[in-house]
């Protein structure tokens, strides 16, 4: 073998992502991990100041066993209305300078769905409101489209679902280059057939909803699986699509992508993540006086109802106890 043959080959094995990178543990265990979300703030502006910052999730796969916030500014727990997140709402009165730390305690177990009992109307998880588009994700065009011409001859929900996820993994690359990717553009994802795992669900987000499918958005973070303990540079995003027989159904496109296991991730997600929200478009609670954010994951604050962006984040995670085989 030449020297040049050996640098081809090289490269190629670079280029593909490690195949199931995820301890087998990860899909059959409960985890309990220690996560601190820290908020540094240099506001300067005088006046009423006031943030929204995300709390944990709790459902069938995520409890929060304890929590502490530590601030200099007075804060309440609230729910937004439509889609039942929670968030740490804290004001007073500027100029602010300090840390507010978040410190919670989550157990964590494999996520298999909620069962369709527990969709009732007019509750967040009623798949009512997950059939219209977002800001970012039309329910027209080439969105509609691509759903007509994936799911054509296919009969069931569940069905289409699956097609639908099976062209997301197979024409969708996923890599931060350029501009455009990490905002759950829909259209951009389709054209540009890369980014990140906000841009990969929320393509199948808009052909399952395009077929009258309902879809929701997830946001939370990642846990490393190689290490004890450590920070988490940023979010990760999955998907969950509502089956009339099943309930709301799991799955993760761009970590089938980077571990080259399609079937495990459709249908069933590993502990490996802290679900913090869900929805696009979002109105806080209070309502905030700017628009509907995109999606909400890191902290918003208004500073005499203007945006203020003079904070910086850090998250981190500790593996408090070996994982336990579910009861």
């Amino acid at each position: 073998m030449n020297r040049l043959t050996l640098a081809v080959l090289l490269l190629l094995v670079l280029a593909v992502p490690a195949v199931g990178s995820v301890p087998p543990a990860a899909w059959s265990t409960t985890a309990r991990y220690e996560f601190e979300y820290r908020v540094a703030l240099k506001d300067e502006t005088p006046g009423k100041i006031a943030i929204w910052i995300p709390y944990p999730a709790e459902n069938e796969a995520q409890k929060v066993l304890e929590a502490k916030v530590e601030s200099p500014l007075k804060w309440r727990l609230t729910t937004e209305k439509r889609f039942g997140n929670r968030i740490a709402y804290l004001q007073g009165k500027g100029p602010v300078q300090g840390d507010i730390v978040l410190r919670f305690t989550v157990e964590r177990s494999p996520f298999r769905g909620i069962p369709r009992e527990a969709a009732a109307a007019d509750t967040p998880l009623d798949p009512e409101r997950y059939r219209s588009a977002d800001r970012l994700i039309p329910l027209s065009g080439r969105i509609q489209d691509l759903a007509d011409e994936q799911g054509k001859d296919l009969k069931t929900p569940a069905e289409k679902a699956r097609a639908f996820y099976d062209y997301v993994y197979r024409t969708m690359t996923y890599k931060k280059e350029g501009t455009g990717w990490g905002r759950g553009d829909a259209i951009w994802a389709c054209n540009s057939r890369y980014g990140n795992c906000t841009d990969f669900h929320s393509l199948f987000i808009g052909m399952a909803r395009s077929a009258g499918i309902p879809a929701r958005f997830i946001i939370g973070f990642p846990i490393p699986a190689d290490k004890e303990e450590g920070i988490v540079p940023g979010y990760h995003c999955w998907a969950e699509y509502f089956d009339a027989s099943r309930g709301w159904v799991g799955l993760d496109a761009s970590e089938a992508w980077k571990n080259r296991l399609p079937d495990e991730y459709f249908g069933a997600l590993p502990n490996d993540r802290i679900e913090f929200t869900v929805g696009r478009d979002l109105v806080l609670e209070p309502p905030q006086r700017g628009e509907a954010l995109n999606y909400f994951i890191y902290p918003y604050a208004e500073s005499g109802g203007k945006p203020v962006t003079d904070f910086t984040t850090q998250f981190h995670f500790r593996k408090v106890e070996a994982a336990a085989p579910n009861s």
